[in-house]
């Protein structure tokens, strides 16, 4: 069983680890950076010795939602469509060890993205501040970010599973990675929340369903309640994800799939 895992491991970390990927996750890195000096982070940094949040991760409020799915949208979809999965299965390798695979897969390469995007503006802040310490923003945040890529991650598993093909996941990864928008999915919950009368705080946490609004959450050290909902949140909707995706995958028919 391990060796089996192990070989699906190797060749779907090849296949995510693509020129497509790195392109997007170093384009991301290099907004970081930018949006770190453009958006005042820079000042606050020199001026106060201070990092700001949102300066460090304003392209992935804005951007990340479709920059991680771009990377797990087709990650079983198109081993269907190349009659790849149905080679692995006839092979005699049960379906669970091949999502376990792809789970792994994502769970590492989440991490790989995380480290493409702190490295570049960790080395800014070191820097414009001539402090070697700064370096623990890599170590503070690298946990969090992982958990908030690792959301999409599941989340773009599932649609990878349910839409079957690559093209129609991509246009559903479009699709919601533009509803779950920070700034968007919270203005759609104010809405519904003014509709049914819902509490200030009510509306706080029911958008914290969305992946940017919960990183900010996690931002929020200090507050050790809403760090505690928005890393429960993390955990609760990574484990949902990967369990229906999971379900569904086990059910699905394969053979004769691929065009």
């Amino acid at each position: 069983m391990i060796m089996n895992i192990r070989s699906l491991f190797r060749r779907d970390l090849k296949k995510t680890m693509n020129l497509r990927s790195l392109v997007i996750w170093i384009a991301l890195a290099g907004m970081g950076v930018f949006f770190f000096y453009a958006s005042g982070g820079k000042t606050k940094l020199v001026d106060n010795d201070k990092i700001e949040f949102i300066s460090l991760f304003l392209p992935h409020m804005i951007f990340g939602s479709w920059a991680v799915l771009s990377s797990y949208f087709d990650l079983v979809s198109s081993d269907r469509e190349h009659n790849v999965l149905d080679c692995t299965i006839c092979s005699g390798i049960p379906k669970t060890r091949i999502f376990i695979s792809k789970v792994l897969v994502a769970a590492v390469m989440s991490l790989v993205f995380s480290l493409i995007y702190m490295t570049p503006v960790t080395f800014a802040i070191i820097r414009l501040s001539g402090n070697f310490t700064h370096i623990l923003v890599l170590i503070q945040y690298l946990l969090p970010l992982w958990g908030y890529i690792m959301v999409y991650a599941a989340m773009g598993m599932l649609i990878s599973v349910i839409a079957r093909s690559s093209k129609a996941a991509l246009i559903w990864s479009l699709a919601i990675g533009l509803l779950l928008m920070p700034r968007l999915f919270v203005m759609i919950v104010e809405g519904i929340g003014k509709v049914f009368g819902w509490t200030t705080q009510m509306i706080e946490n029911f958008s914290m369903i969305a992946p940017g609004v919960m990183m900010q959450g996690l931002s929020a050290v200090s507050d050790l309640s809403r760090f505690s909902l928005a890393a429960v949140i993390f955990g609760i909707s990574i484990i949902l994800f990967l369990t229906i995706a999971y379900l569904i995958f086990i059910k699905q028919d394969e053979y004769n799939y691929g065009e």
